[in-house]
């Protein structure tokens, strides 16, 4: 199956590159038995020092699992997520990675989940979401695990394991700022009265409400977090929005306006902003003022626009 480890290129490099493509492209699966040590070393052509450097490196790297005994040897492990998840951790931890910097990622997947969500959501698990949103004082001051969980468990709804890992890997991300800034009950308050409104749109079928609801969770969380952190908080301007769009926010706007941009007509816009806006500004996307006590209007992409 494997070819000699050519020179002068770093021997143990060459296995491991062999064996993990081999991973990859299916040839070899979670469980298989790759093979024992000693026919390891004769297929590669190779030291057992060579062979045993590049073991302990897919050892770490969670591509396979070494068993001994009479029945033992070389196996491809199962993938697991924590240990990715630690991997990609470890390596975030050598960069500057902002709480603005996670809220940007949230921004682009969350609200998708949540409309998906919506459409998908079955009893058991809207009773899931029912209990993760009920956030009480013990957890508040125990720990975010509860918080964090709810919007873990809408994108395992989704049932596509990137998004799963990519939420999982974000949720990881953010218990550890939470827990390093320690936020106090007000912040889980609102965590808790944001959770309940789009959960009430996940009940009632409502796609564009869930979506809604998620992305103004989102924005109140990060700059709540970014206040306590001092540090600058996200502004979805920066993700250079599209013209088609809908109406973020929970209230205090135009009644009659039914969410796109399109019928929003031009005095509301003269008196949201106290001028007309170019058609270059909304393409752009901006974060529009708050009007009275109501909610924030925001240019945001429906699902498959273009740029």
């Amino acid at each position: 199956m494997f070819e000699a480890a050519a020179k002068p290129e770093k021997v143990s490099d060459r296995i491991i590159e062999q064996i993990r493509d081999a991973v990859l492209s299916g040839q070899i699966k979670p469980g298989d038995r790759l093979a024992s040590e000693k026919e390891l070393i004769a297929q590669f052509g190779v030291s057992k020092a060579t062979m045993r450097e590049a073991l302990r490196v897919l050892e770490a790297m969670g591509l396979v699992e070494i068993k001994k005994g009479t029945s033992g040897g070389v196996f491809i492990a199962e993938v697991d997520m924590k240990t990715t998840i630690h991997s990609i951790m470890n390596f975030l931890h050598f960069r500057s990675v902002s709480i603005r910097d996670i809220t940007m990622l949230r921004f682009t997947i969350e609200p998708s989940a949540a409309h998906l969500a919506a459409i998908n959501a079955t009893d058991k698990d809207l009773e899931r979401l029912r209990e993760l949103a009920e956030i009480t004082e013990a957890d508040e001051m125990d720990e975010p695990s509860k918080e964090i969980s709810f919007h873990r468990y809408l994108a395992r709804m989704s049932q596509n394991p990137l998004l799963i890992l990519i939420m999982d890997f974000v949720d990881n991300l953010l218990r550890d700022a939470k827990y390093k800034l320690g936020l106090h009950s007000d912040f889980y308050r609102e965590v808790r009265e944001a959770h309940r409104r789009i959960l009430a749109c996940l009940e009632r079928r409502d796609s564009a409400g869930a979506r809604r609801e998620i992305a103004n969770d989102l924005i109140t969380v990060d700059r709540y977090m970014a206040a306590q952190a001092g540090t600058p908080p996200f502004d979805p301007a920066h993700l250079g929005l599209n013209l088609d769009a809908q109406y973020v926010g929970n209230g205090g706007g135009d009644p009659h306006w039914d969410g796109s941009l399109a019928s929003l007509a031009p005095e509301t816009l003269q008196g949201l902003f106290g001028r007309s806006l170019a058609p270059e500004e909304i393409k752009r996307g901006m974060l529009l003022k708050r009007v009275g006590s109501g909610g924030l209007y925001l240019v945001v992409p429906e699902a498959g626009d273009k740029d």
